[in-house]
């Protein structure tokens, strides 16, 4: 028997008490400024999202099952004494795995796209983040707190839990601790932007063994296809998203604009600012990437075949190629500093 666990039916009204800094009215404040979360997909999973009619499946993963194999010990100072640490990890090993599915505050992060969606080839869906809220009251939808250090707070917590050894004083490290873990990560993954569901009322359902989120089609708002998507398959997440009523969008890697931009069915540019997602009115009149300045063309654009030629007659390399000595320069050049 592990007398440490936390009870399955832990009350959220007492996890919103038990850590001050992550508290269900500060995260959700935080959340609702964003109207929108996404979630990466690889490509090959988009006939499973939408299998059930009328959902839109997202598969969760249990905290053992984490990226990060140290989040469940980020939450505490290893420098403690030993019989405190001793206490906290019998605590830790005793939280309880719900099944936690996580989601960004933002569609162009280039690293997600990478390792979450088959090197920009996969998709980004689009949520209504106030509508999952109010559909799944009673399950955490919080931002994960980034940090450097320990929660000094958690410190404190166990040296009183440990030190009284008053049930009260250890239910409260449990909650502590079980809102920690799920919540907070080392700041090395700060790029993700990430919030996280956590299904405390058993909501998810178990599908050839995994854990499932069958979440409402009416807060899927919008299809995002990465700039490597499959051509084959374009329509069929064109018709999906048809059906379901989302946008459709296409992320793109531009030339000169310093993040991906989203282009719609209808050509017309968006850029993802202020945590949304803006429409572009200051483009290239030639490719239509969007402008950082009141020029009418891009920088690549801006470059006329005049421009091309005097290059190609200023390329000293091309003079020294005109004289056949090209090779011979750069095997010299190569040898130099060796």
């Amino acid at each position: 028997m592990n007398v440490g666990r936390v009870d399955r039916k832990i009350k959220m009204k007492r996890i919103k008490v038990a850590f001050p800094d992550v508290t269900r009215s500060s995260a959700i404040k935080g959340l609702r400024r964003m109207e929108k979360i996404y979630k990466y997909f690889r490509y090959d999973v988009l006939d499973l999202v939408f299998r059930k009619k009328g959902y839109c499946g997202v598969k969760c993963s249990l905290p053992q099952d984490y990226n990060d194999p140290y989040e469940l010990f980020l939450g505490m100072d290893l420098s403690i004494p030993p019989e405190h640490l001793a206490f906290y990890y019998d605590i830790v090993s005793g939280i309880p795995q719900n099944p936690t599915t996580c989601f960004s505050y933002s569609p162009i992060v280039s690293p997600m796209w990478a390792h979450y969606a088959n090197n920009h080839s996969g998709f980004v869906l689009e949520f209504d983040l106030e509508g999952l809220q109010k559909h799944f009251e009673g399950n955490p939808l919080w931002n994960v707190s980034y940090r450097k250090a320990p929660l000094e707070n958690l410190k404190e917590i166990l040296a009183r839990a440990a030190g009284t050894l008053k049930p009260r004083h250890s239910y409260a490290l449990q909650e502590a601790v079980f809102v920690e873990s799920y919540f907070s990560k080392y700041d090395q993954w700060a790029y993700e932007q990430e919030c996280r569901f956590v299904d405390m009322t058993k909501i998810t359902e178990n599908v050839a063994g995994d854990d499932i989120l069958f979440i409402p089609l009416e807060f899927v708002t919008a299809f995002i296809a990465g700039p490597k998507y499959p051509t084959d398959k374009i329509q069929h997440s064109c018709d999906i998203s048809s059906i379901a009523d989302m946008k459709w969008y296409e992320l793109v890697i531009g030339k000169s604009h310093p993040k991906p931009y989203i282009k719609a069915q209808n050509n017309e540019i968006f850029i993802f600012e202020d945590k949304q997602l803006v429409l572009s009115t200051n483009n290239c009149s030639s490719c239509s990437e969007p402008l950082v300045n009141d020029n009418k063309l891009c920088p690549w654009c801006a470059i006329t075949e005049s421009h091309r030629k005097v290059a190609a007659q200023h390329n000293p390399f091309r003079m020294i190629s005109a004289m056949g000595g090209l090779d011979d320069y750069m095997e010299a050049m190569n040898k130099i500093g060796r």
